[in-house]
């Protein structure tokens, strides 16, 4: 099933392993590192701030990071900062859990995606720039969405509560295919205030840059965590994975609410909203015994 592994998905500014020789790459202009200069961040999740470091660098390595968030629990600096709205949650899913998803996970065809990666999306086709919604193809969320939500509950309610995802979508990255993600923002039209991402198989680091303070901060990410974005972390900052910090096999489970305008009075909700969250309470049987 799926797309033969010699072909990607890349198209534009983007590449993987599979294209980075093609004409098409050899042929884009490769930008500077506009982080070489940037003030350098390392994530404490135990006091929950980001401790500045002299040891990291744009270009930093998976290890070097692990190596430093471990050193930087026993730093104090009175020049580490907050980041509003982010969240980080170890062993957020037991192994028993993991491996129960990741086997509904893999009885789903994979599609070919971007730099390197392979996805399957819950939610509905959004055109950004022209503001459409259709949900010809949405039949709803995936049956594991519920203990999911579930666990989510136990949590602070502002963090991670009353949470009421318009999308799922999982996206397979792996080291050999050089898989990433750039920095970017995720849009502001639909999507609501809280990303929440859940890291299956692997660890890995969500890279954040604040390019109005010329901040980098690193937050590594342990196998079977949870991180959440919202608040400044998700209007101030950019976020990506860079392809030098994955190892092995990785699937990010992604979660996002709707933007206020999709909830229950505002401007889209019967336009769009009702029909979203509708569809967003119906659950896709993916589990044998469910078949």
């Amino acid at each position: 099933m799926g797309s033969s592994a010699q072909e990607c998905g890349c198209k534009g500014a983007r590449f993987c392993a599979l294209c980075e020789t093609t004409e098409r790459v050899k042929k884009l202009r490769v930008e500077e590192d506009k982080h070489t200069h940037y003030k350098v961040f390392i994530y404490d999740p135990i006091r929950q701030l980001a401790i500045p470091t002299c040891n990291l660098n744009s270009k930093s390595s998976l290890l070097e990071i692990i190596d430093e968030t471990s050193a930087c629990q026993s730093v104090t600096s009175d020049d580490a900062i907050e980041i509003d709205g982010l969240t980080l949650i170890h062993d957020f899913l037991t192994e028993r859990e993991e491996s129960s998803i990741l086997e509904m996970i893999d009885n789903v065809e994979w599609v070919q995606s971007q730099s390197g990666r392979r996805k399957q999306d819950y939610g509905p086709k959004v055109n950004f720039k022209h503001k459409k919604v259709k949900t010809d193809s949405f039949i709803g969320m995936p049956e594991y969405a519920d203990m999911l939500l579930n666990k989510m509950s136990d949590y602070d309610l502002k963090k991670l509560g009353n949470y009421q995802p318009f999308e799922m979508c999982n996206l397979e990255y792996e080291e050999v295919k050089k898989s990433a993600i750039e920095m970017h923002q995720d849009d502001m039209w639909i999507w609501g205030n809280r990303l929440i991402s859940i890291n299956l198989i692997s660890g890995s680091v969500m890279t954040l840059s604040n390019d109005s303070k010329s901040f980098l901060c690193y937050v590594h990410m342990p196998h079977r965590s949870l991180i959440c974005m919202a608040d400044e972390c998700r209007y101030d900052w950019k976020h990506g994975v860079l392809a030098h910090h994955i190892r092995g096999r990785r699937i990010a489970l992604t979660m996002r609410e709707a933007a206020k305008d999709f909830k229950e009075g505002g401007e889209l909700y019967e336009k769009y909203g009702a029909e979203l969250i509708r569809l967003g309470n119906i659950r896709v049987p993916l589990s044998k015994t469910s078949a």
